[in-house]
Order: C-alpha cells, then sequence, then structure tokens
C-alpha cells in the first residue's frame, strides 16, 4: 500500500527524524502526551499560520523540533529549528500527522494520519509469493530498518480506538520484528485494534503459536487470503508451489493460538467461478474464522499485467458471489464485500457490502455524479480504467439508493 507524501522547502535539518504535527493549542492542552508513547518535546513539529506567528512570536522559542508553515515567513526565517515550508500540496499534511524526514530530500512521507480510515504500519517489500494480482510488486531487499521507523511510529500515534493496519510485502518474513511490533501495540496502543494483512505460509512454525500465546494481544486480527478450494489452483495465483497447504498449516496454528482471523478472497476470473466450492471448503476446513472478505480486485501492480488472465466483469459473478455469500452467512459467519461499486452488486447482497476503498484511493467516476446512492457506495480505486469497468456502471435511481441506505 502506498503511502502519501508531497514536497517541501526543508531548512535546517541535519538527521532523519519522524515528527508528530501539533498546533499550538494542542501542545499547550495535552503537550507530549499527546502522543502515545514515550516521546519529547523535540518529537514534535508545531504547526503555525503566518497570523500566529505575528500575534505570538513567543512561539518560535517553544522547545519543539521545529515549526511548520503553510507560506514562507520572513519572521521565521532566523528560526534555528527545523522549518517546513510551502508545500506543493498543502492538503497532504495536517495537524495530528506523524511525518518522516530525510536530510538531501524535499519529499515528507506521512506515515499517519489523524482520522483516516487506512492507517498502516508498512513492514517490508519483500515477499515468499508473488501473487497474480498483487497491487505492490515485491522486491528482493534489506529493508528490515522499517521495523525501527515502526516502532517509534507507535509512540508518535494517538491514543484511541480506530483500527491500524500492518502489511508488506510479507510481514512475517521479519518475525522478531512483527512480534516486536504487537508487543509494543499492546502496550502503548490498548484501545485500537490489529489488522495484520500475510499470507501465512511462514505461521505453520510452531515458534508462532508460543509468541502469540505469550502477548495475547486483545484486538488483533490477521488477514489471511485463501483464492481457491484446491491447492493447484490456490498456487497459481500465488506462483508458489506448495503455498496452499503452509497456508492451511498456518490457520490453524492461527486457531490453536486463539487468533481472530479474516479470509481474504480477492475476486478474479481465477477465484469467481469456484466461490460455491471455496464457501463450502471454508465451513467444513476452517468453521473457526470470524469473518470472510471477497474483494474487487485493484487493478494496478501485476494486475495490469495479468488483465487478460484476471479481468471478469463483476455482473458475470454476481450470482455465485450471492450463492457464497448467503451460505456462509447462514451458517454463523460474518461475510463482507468490498471495493466494488453497488450497481453491479446483486440486490441480495446489500446488506455484505462494504464501504472499504481506503479514502486516499478513492474515485467517482463521472457516471456516478448523479447516483442517488453514491454516499454508500465504496467507488471505484483511484487507479481505474476503462478496460477494467463493468458494463453495468450506471446512476442508481431515488428508489434503488434508498435500498441501500436502508442497508447501511
Amino acid at each position: 500500500m502506498l503511502r502519501l507524501d508531497t514536497q517541501f522547502d526543508i531548512r535546517n535539518l541535519d538527521t532523519a527524524s519522524l515528527l508528530k504535527v501539533i498546533t499550538p493549542q494542542e501542545l499547550i492542552e495535552k503537550g507530549t502526551s499527546a502522543c502515545s508513547g514515550d516521546v519529547a518535546f523535540t518529537d514534535l513539529l508545531l504547526w503555525l499560520t503566518p497570523g500566529d506567528i505575528a500575534t505570538q512570536p513567543q512561539l518560535l522559542k517553544m522547545p519543539v523540533a521545529g515549526i511548520l508553515l503553510a507560506d514562507a515567513n520572513e519572521q521565521a526565517l532566523d528560526y534555528p529549528g527545523i522549518i517546513l515550508a510551502t508545500p506543493k500540496d498543502e492538503r497532504v499534511v495536517q495537524p495530528g500527522d506523524v511525518i518522516a524526514l530525510s536530510p538531501n530530500s524535499n519529499v515528507v512521507r506521512v506515515l499517519y494520519r489523524r482520522n483516516a480510515n487506512s492507517n498502516l504500519l508498512f513492514i517490508t517489500d519483500r515477499c515468499n509469493s508473488l501473487c497474480l494480482m498483487c497491487s505492490q510488486p515485491p522486491k528482493d531487499i534489506d529493508d528490515s530498518w522499517h521495523i525501527d521507523e515502526n516502532l517509534r511510529l507507535i509512540d508518535l500515534m494517538d491514543a484511541g480506538d480506530e483500527q491500524i493496519g500492518i502489511s508488506g510485502g510479507e510481514p512475517t518474513l521479519y518475525a522478531d520484528g512483527l512480534l516486536a511490533l504487537i508487543q509494543k501495540a499492546k502496550d502503548k496502543l490498548p484501545e485500537k485494534s490489529l489488522h495484520i494483512l500475510s499470507n501465512g505460509r511462514l505461521l505453520g512454525q510452531p515458534s508462532w503459536l508460543v509468541a502469540l500465546k505469550e502477548i495475547q494481544h486483545p484486538r488483533l486480527t490477521w488477514g489471511i487470503p485463501l483464492y481457491a478450494d484446491t491447492a493447484a489452483e490456490h498456487d497459481h495465483v500465488v506462483q508458489a508451489p506448495g503455498a496452499f497447504s503452509e497456508t492451511m498449516q498456518g490457520l490453524y496454528n492461527l486457531g490453536r493460538a486463539g487468533q481472530s482471523i479474516e479470509i481474504r478472497v480477492v475476486l478474479s476470473r481465477l477465484t469467481a467461478l469456484r466461490l460455491g466450492e471455496l464457501a463450502h471448503y471454508i465451513f467444513r476446513n476452517l468453521p473457526f474464522v470470524q469473518h470472510v472478505a471477497m474483494m474487487g480486485i485493484e487493478n494496478t501492480g501485476l494486475a495490469k499485467k495479468n488483465y487478460d488472465a484476471l479481468w471478469v466483469d463483476p455482473l458475470d459473478y454476481q450470482q455465485t458471489l450471492a450463492e457464497a455469500c448467503h451460505f456462509l452467512d447462514i451458517r454463523g459467519l460474518t461475510v463482507s464485500v468490498y471495493n466494488l461499486p453497488l450497481c453491479v452488486m446483486e440486490p441480495s447482497l446489500s446488506r455484505f457490502y462494504r464501504q472499504s476503498i481506503s479514502d486516499w484511493k478513492n474515485l467517482f467516476i463521472e457516471a456516478c455524479q448523479s447516483c442517488a446512492a453514491k454516499e454508500h457506495c465504496a467507488g471505484f480505486f483511484k487507479s481505474h480504467s476503462l478496460r477494467w469497468q463493468s458494463r453495468g456502471i450506471r446512476p442508481l435511481s431515488l428508489d434503488e439508493g434508498s435500498h441501500y441506505a436502508r442497508s447501511a
């Protein structure tokens, strides 16, 4: 998953830094308790407007790491701390964000956004699978530095009960680091839930069972993909022989460790036609899972390269999707449908439907503007193109829109 960034005029930055952006009012009211962990004033970046400096020049004497200005301000040019000014896109960095700065670069990365629905601890670009629809193709590099960055990021986050994702690449490739992140999140962010995306292939190792039982994070869910009820078809999708068996072993290990589990199914030509068989397989072999997520494909990364193998119009699998969802639902498994426009959905699926696409990835095309159900719709990924567009895309009527409003 990509992160937001933009360019600033950056001055007086000597070392790489993670800083929390904070307004003068929040600094006065909360100080370092605006963060969840052990931080100092020098971990804070003060958000100032030109008016703040004109009326409260004493703010420039606050013992913080630096200041962020919406516009270059001559009164602050002699300021000795870090200065961020004139952002290329002023919407990207806001108060409450945690940002990463690097010397000799004018790019500011946003690692945490206050009130966002997609905050993520990104662990690695490495992966032991090569899924045909991977939105972020893996890289064979040593990027273990992400662990230390994320441990520090946890300290700088807001307290509260939002969900934080953990993803890659494959997070379990850095087992010790991932376990350290889970432990620290439990200690510093006890109200937040964690959702880890993993292919589960390494979780069959006995050490995971012991470690997860020791940590006992109370709000941890594992999102594990299962693309077919047969090894050959699952292994083909993830391009890794033996992956199906390894993933199943990992799922049973998670179950023995008392972990909450979500099965994730990306809907494509390779997976949609056997959804009924997969639903039966999950019910018979994985009755301990808490959630099954049926997910529309994101048309980016390797998916674009494998278009001919993957693309199927969502209209053409609605019947099998509905049968699978209702089968699981009446047997007590929670089911959700993600990442599809409402106008292509079988109406009986409305109660499983979720507005799921991350806010900064979300797009509504021209055909959506007059739709009566737009406020309830997931819309499209920003990578959307006509090549990946269903023939069923249309604005819904008021009557149709009211149906989805009642289901929301």
